[in-house]
């Protein structure tokens, strides 16, 4: 028997819960939860759980992918496993509490349906929201390019969602003192601790044991949960400021209805970055101008070509050629490839379409590392056979990624 909640529209609950807790995802998983919640009428309790069914056509549809099957169902595959092993919860300094549980129990795709079976004990969280969620619109949701700006969107939702709440209760008490009304437009700031924030963006993963056993004490510190992390990435705060919290709030204020702005909260006498303040407002009082023709360059895939002077997204980029290749290679091997084709995605899409036309190649990695750096068409056969029995071992992997990310 299903539990209906009642939507409008585009228009679906998120439960608190889930969006403050602390867990890294990719943008593929963020939408199929997405997804799901906002067709929580369509989810049915079984014996194994809440059960949720949905075409891969379908979804693929929604999310507005247009590639092969193939190439989609691989991805697939990886979020399943991903979501399936992901286990998420929050953390209470002050109240000295935690809460950590599985989401999705099983994920499975037979015959052209993908299957989520999420964890009974979330019922709450999932089909029966009565109270302590935050409204979101799944079209803003689908639009996001970025897990990074998906995540902090809703973290800024549900923090605007509660003082919203405060002031229509006329609860000024306890309302925020920085909240205020001018000309009918609703403005707030609100600061987050920078562990905090990089714990809840999915920056740093809440997962690995080493900082699950910070957060899961007593009394969590999530800079030393953030220390303890042996995956060490946008470790400064100029990184995290110019590869996350900018491309972040720039794609949050261009596709939704906030406009975000950001500070550094500082401590001590070296200045040492704490925290971030964001800074609020209504994006309606914001006018944004259209891009120049020439200041976008668009393939035929509909996704931006990044240009040489462009800060670099390294996950965003392993993700679209994940989508592009269905074999299934590892991140390694995948940024040895963009390294070859300088980050140019339609290089790699060339390159990989010549490949599925070849008869046979023992490497696919070193075929195409070597048709991109040779520009291989399809007319330059001859020389493409030549390269068919690449070695993979040939290649300094490592040594390509410190060249990506120099780039």
């Amino acid at each position: 028997m299903s539990t209906n909640i009642v939507k409008k529209g585009d228009n679906y609950k998120k439960s608190n819960f889930l969006i403050t807790s602390k867990y890294k995802s990719s943008i593929l998983e963020n939408k199929i939860l997405s997804i799901a919640l906002a067709n929580a009428d369509d989810i049915h309790e079984e014996s194994e759980g809440l059960v949720y069914e949905i075409a891969v056509s379908d979804l693929k549809r929604k999310m507005n992918i247009s590639k092969s099957y193939g190439s989609f169902y691989d991805k697939l595959d990886d979020a399943a496993k991903s979501m399936t092993g992901r286990t998420i919860g929050t953390s209470n300094k002050k109240n000295r509490t935690f809460d950590y549980i599985s989401v999705v129990t099983r994920a499975t795709s037979k015959d052209g349906i993908f299957r989520i079976i999420f964890n009974p004990a979330l019922k709450e969280n999932i089909i029966d929201i009565k109270d302590k969620f935050t409204v979101l619109k799944l079209s803003t949701m689908l639009s996001f390019k970025s897990s990074y700006s998906l995540r902090l969107y809703e973290l800024l939702k549900d923090e605007l969602q509660e003082i919203k709440w405060q002031r229509d209760r006329e609860d000024i008490l306890t309302a925020k003192k920085n909240t205020y009304r001018q000309e009918n437009l609703f403005k707030y700031e609100t600061s987050i601790g920078l562990a905090e924030l990089k714990l809840e963006m999915g920056v740093v993963n809440a997962e690995l044991d080493k900082v699950k056993r910070v957060l899961q004490g007593k009394n969590p510190d999530y800079e030393k949960a953030v220390a303890s992390s042996p995956e060490q990435i946008f470790k400064s705060w100029s990184d995290f400021r110019r590869r996350v919290l900018e491309k972040a709030t720039e794609e949050i204020n261009e596709k939704t209805d906030l406009h975000v702005e950001f500070e550094a909260d500082k401590a001590g006498r070296g200045g040492k970055v704490v925290g971030v303040t964001f800074i609020i407002t209504d994006s309606k009082s914001h006018k944004k101008p259209l891009p120049k023709v020439d200041d976008v360059l668009v393939d035929n895939l509909g996704e931006s070509i990044i240009e040489a002077d462009e800060e670099i997204d390294i996950d965003d980029l392993i993700d679209k050629v994940r989508l592009i290749i269905t074999e299934n290679l590892k991140t390694k091997e995948i940024k040895a490839i963009l390294s070859a084709a300088d980050n140019d995605i339609s290089k790699i899409k060339d390159a990989y379409e010549l490949a599925c036309k070849q008869s046979e190649i023992d490497n696919l990695v070193g075929w195409m590392i070597s048709a991109i750096k040779n520009n291989y068409s399809s007319t330059s056969k001859k020389k493409i056979d030549s390269y068919s029995n690449f070695e993979q071992n040939t290649y300094d992997y490592e040594l390509l990624e410190d060249e990506l990310r120099a780039n």
